[in-house]
């Protein structure tokens, strides 16, 4: 099964490894990784992160003589509450050695501190009584003690890292479902795009002149004349207009045509006339047009028309 058949299940993997889920959301987890591949992969390389966070934790080591001391405490205290005089043989020998240990102890106690008001200068220390005994804590060298908080940050930083590269993963997931979504949004455009162009490619069929119009000259002492068609095919409705015996042109001057509609005009394009003759192509949208018209511009470039009007026919 891949992620994209269960979205949700996959999304837990995080605090499954991180142990926040329920019991019944880790049993439905469970579930899910036993068929869910992309799962499986991405538990082992979690698996790999967590399983570095035992090592971060510095192993503590039994004091020497602890042993020694503990055992003499319990049967020290045995022989009070019993009220047996003191063992003999075996048992006096442990007491001795016991009795020896403490005295080491307390001799390496009282050594380890001359010397380290020997190098650090610092007082002397007071003594620690007979029985009782500095916590190891305190007996901890201060490098050690680097140490245990180095690796204790850490840890600290790798359970952080865990969490972060979660949070980062999930958001890659989201960022991945949009981009395969707006890839298959461009693909139906690219697709409904090369349907246009091999359309637009392809040599007229069927075409059908809907209507046909003779321009006729707008004011008195024009001798030009024209014929407007609208074809209608596969590609859409187009307008072709002819035009010949047109002024000569000055200048940047140039023909332009328009569609209208009441007061609506709409630029059907440009064209400049070669022996007094010219012609124009422009492909539209039907919008019940009731005019079509040739003006005389002064450039090429307007929006609306400026100069003064040439050719024009009701449609």
């Amino acid at each position: 099964m891949s992620r994209q058949e269960s979205p949700n299940m996959c999304e837990w993997l995080e605090l499954y490894m991180l142990g926040g889920l329920s019991q019944s959301e880790r049993e439905q987890m469970e579930e899910h990784l036993s068929h869910c591949e992309a799962c499986k992969k991405e538990r082992e390389e979690l698996q790999a992160v967590t399983d570095l966070l035992p090592y971060t934790a510095e192993p503590v080591a039994v004091p020497d003589g602890m042993k020694q001391r503990v055992l003499g405490r319990i049967l020290g205290s045995e022989a009070d509450h019993s009220g047996q005089p003191p063992l003999t043989g075996v048992s006096a020998l442990q007491e001795q050695e016991q009795e020896q240990a403490q005295k080491d102890y307390r001799v390496t106690d009282a050594s380890s501190a001359a010397e380290l008001q020997k190098h650090a200068g610092t007082a002397q220390p007071e003594p620690v009584p007979a029985g009782e005994h500095e916590p190891v804590s305190a007996r901890r060298p201060a490098g050690k003690r680097s140490r245990t908080f180095i690796r204790r940050a850490a840890g600290m930083g790798i359970a952080a890292a865990a969490v972060i590269l979660g949070w980062v993963n999930m958001q890659l997931r989201e960022d991945v479902r949009s981009l395969k979504g707006l890839n298959a949004s461009l693909q139906q455009s690219v697709s409904s795009l090369q349907g246009q162009l091999t359309l637009a490619g392809q040599p007229s069929q069927a075409s059908k002149a809907n209507k046909v119009v003779k321009l006729n000259p707008a004011v008195e002492g024009i001798v030009a004349q024209g014929l407007a068609t609208i074809v209608i095919d596969a590609k859409g409705t187009h307008l072709v207009v002819q035009a010949e015996n047109l002024p000569a042109l000055r200048d940047s001057q140039a023909f332009q045509v328009w569609l209208i509609k009441g007061e609506q005009k709409v630029n059907a394009g440009t064209f400049l006339p070669q022996g007094g003759s010219g012609a124009l192509y422009y492909t539209f949208e039907p919008q019940d047009y009731d005019t079509v018209a040739i003006t005389l511009e002064p450039d090429a470039g307007g929006t609306q028309p400026r100069g003064s009007l040439v050719l024009a026919a009701k449609i």
